[in-house]
């Protein structure tokens, strides 16, 4: 439940077909025929969203709608135009476009590009002048497997120059109706999209984003489509579909551009933004083909593709193979580690982003190498031949932005995982990547939920960022030495994730250029020596360092020391005034300082901080404890924070920015020594 409610916070609106949308009534009316640029275009600022922009979007305007076509179907028909105020060179970049154009699906055929126009509008000596595109600077480039892109740069750009383009795309995969993103990297002051979809075809809607709409309307309106069939004999056969089409439109003013900020999993979760499923069509009243398909019956056909079709079988391969990685006289849980740190250790990953396998698994395990799920599917494969109980794992990685649960929209899925039962206990596994530990996936994958790949029972199994806790501690420990003066050791346990950060930055820069960078962390009044790393190789365990110091203390009267040394957090993460998405941490945390120090030889304590608590949201959301002491002989500090929600609401943004704020505060206090006179 607790990822649907997640969902709920990031949508402006349920999840809801055609059918059964609600009529809304327009404040401000859409724009049918833009009107054309005038000298006042190129001096329009708008305060609302346009403080400080390098470009404006003066309009965005798209329609689709569906016609019939010679080949006993239908064609949708995309179109955009599209305005911009180039205000600076910073804007440049923005002044080439890309427009893709999809290709392949079941009918092999590309989307038709046509009626394209475009051109760039100066102001000289008083007068708009225009320079039109050559339609020879159009390009195209692939992308992809699935998609074109047809590429332009606009001519004689400058500053202060508006650029203006538009286009049609034609294409038979009205499985694909174009989304529509109101939200840009730059301001826009209106952005309007309409849609007109015959009456047999249901698509799903998903509406994004928390900004309001200025139109959002749907009607009803009596369309006839003329369908011509050519057979084989070149004889034509013309029908007529007629019935209540149902025509939307959307628009927002003045759109804000997309704000990029720290912790958020992705903008994509929170842009405002419309998107469309084909979830059906009713070819007659007795008669609906089901695009999408309920999860299990989707689950099968997922588990039907190569590299999942031999899943589960017993390839005797296999069998040989593990033959030479295990053991039989140990214990289930012993033999999966061996196999999945065989597979992590010795087999490649070429694509963290899909869950379609690329190969079959033998070809996976020839090659020792393919896709994250070629990999997490041989490793599959290689339990099951153990006799143990596995399933794969689809996921939508944080970065990919939440997957809808309800129902199977695959274009949102992007991973798979692998889960291992052992008794009653799950355990998720990513052979994929390298420093990975047994029973942990990626910080990508804590992203809500995942569904298991098993067409008998495809349910949803959580992986939720709430339940892991990055758990850290670091302990320093100074005393005096009648020799060396104030010596000491700090020793720090790492949380999981932090450790394959730095396991990753030792790999770059060996244990030697870590050593100098913890050196250079500190002033000129501390020195370090003689770094130790415990369990550097050993993936499945958090990291632990520790080094020596040495003080010098030298014959200052006052000497100034900041008991987190290099420990303390001094910069804070939240440090805009105001937050326009939701704050989401990778885990939630819970970090220990412990700090004990014998009062130096010939000092004494002239100031010390105060101890203090602070709540976050009456405890709900953290908690930061400061507790400081002394006697005749030493200080102990005892620091705790905790942080028990990785998500916060923008609501909650002032508080969490103002207890990073205290507690920044606090870890920057420092001790004042005061040598005593003789």
């Amino acid at each position: 439940m607790k990822a649907i409610h997640f969902f709920s916070r990031i949508t402006f609106a349920i999840i809801i077909t055609f059918g059964f949308l609600c009529f809304a009534f327009a404040q401000d009316k859409p724009i049918k025929i833009p009107e054309k640029i005038t000298l006042k275009d190129f001096s329009i600022h708008n305060l609302q969203v346009d403080s400080n922009s390098n470009a404006l979007v003066l309009f965005d305007i798209g329609s689709t709608e569906f016609e019939g076509n010679t080949k006993g179907d239908f064609t949708l028909v995309y179109k955009e135009t599209k305005r911009i105020l180039i205000k600076n060179r910073n804007a440049f970049d923005f002044a080439t476009v890309k427009i893709p154009i999809y290709m392949g699906g079941t009918k092999y055929e590309e989307e038709e590009f046509c009626d394209f126009q475009a051109a760039t509008y100066n102001v000289e000596n008083g007068q708009i002048t225009e320079t039109k595109l050559d339609k020879a600077s159009l390009f195209k480039e692939k992308y992809n497997e699935y998609y074109n892109i047809k590429k332009f740069t606009f001519p004689n750009l400058k500053e202060g120059s508006i650029i203006e383009y538009k286009f049609t795309v034609k294409s038979p995969y009205y499985e694909h109706l174009r989304n529509w993103q109101f939200q840009d990297e730059y301001p826009t002051l209106w952005s309007q999209y309409q849609v007109t979809i015959p009456p047999m075809f249901n698509y799903i809607k998903q509406q994004k984003g928390n900004l309001k709409y200025t139109i959002d309307s749907i009607s009803h309106i009596f369309k006839n489509y003329s369908i011509v069939d050519i057979n084989n004999t070149r004889a034509s056969e013309f029908y007529t579909v007629s019935g209540n089409a149902t025509s939307a439109i959307w628009a927002i003013k003045e759109v804000p551009s997309i704000k990029k900020e720290e912790f958020c999993s992705s903008n994509k979760n929170y842009v405002s933004k419309i998107s469309f499923n084909l979830y059906s069509i009713k070819f007659s009243d007795d008669y609906t083909k089901f695009i999408i398909k309920d999860w299990q019956k989707t689950t099968a056909d997922i588990l039907k593709l190569q590299g999942y079709q031999s899943l589960n079988d017993n390839n005797s391969w296999i069998k040989g193979e593990l033959a030479t990685i295990v053991s039989d006289n140990i214990s289930q849980l012993d033999q999966a580690k061996k196999v999945f740190a065989y597979v992590r250790d010795n087999f490649s990953c070429t694509d963290h982003h899909t869950f379609k396998p690329s190969k079959e698994i033998k070809q996976t395990f020839k090659s020792k190498s393919g896709n994250v799920a070629d990999i997490n599917i041989l490793l599959l494969a290689m339990l099951h031949n153990l006799g143990l109980k596995t399933d794969p794992v689809m996921l939508s990685t944080r970065n990919n932005g939440v997957a809808y649960e309800a129902m199977p929209i695959l274009e949102e899925y992007n991973y798979v995982i692998a889960r291992l039962m052992l008794d009653s206990t799950a355990y998720y596994l990513d052979a994929s990547q390298n420093t990975l530990g047994f029973g942990k996936i990626p910080i990508e994958c804590l992203n809500g939920t995942g569904r298991i790949l098993n067409a008998k029972r495809p349910i949803l199994v959580s992986l939720s960022a709430d339940s892991t806790t990055e758990k850290s501690s670091t302990s320093v420990y100074i005393y005096n030495d009648s020799i060396q003066g104030s010596i000491g050791t700090i020793s720090k346990n790492y949380g999981y994730y932090s450790s394959i950060d730095l396991r990753e930055k030792i790999a770059t820069e060996g244990e030697k250029g870590f050593a100098k960078e913890i050196t250079k962390s500190y002033t000129s009044f501390i020195n370090t020596s003689d770094l130790k790393i415990d369990s550097l190789k050993l993936y499945d365990e958090p990291l632990h360092i520790q080094y020596d110091l040495k003080l010098k203390f030298g014959e200052d009267d006052i000497v100034y020391l900041n008991p987190f040394l290099t420990e303390g957090i001094i910069k804070n993460p939240f440090a805009a005034t105001d937050r326009m998405y939701p704050v989401e941490m990778p885990y939630t945390r819970n970090s220990l300082y412990l700090f004990t120090m014998e009062i130096p030889n010939g000092y004494t304590v002239d100031e010390l901080p105060k101890s203090a608590r602070a709540n976050l949201n009456d405890t709900d959301g953290g908690m930061f404890e400061y507790l400081i002491g002394k006697n005749a002989e030493k200080i102990q500090l005892r620091c705790k924070l905790i942080l028990n929600k990785t998500f916060y609401s923008a609501e909650d943004y002032s508080s969490l920015r103002e207890f990073f704020s205290y507690i920044i505060k606090k870890e920057t206090e420092q001790i004042v020594f005061k040598k005593i006179k003789q």
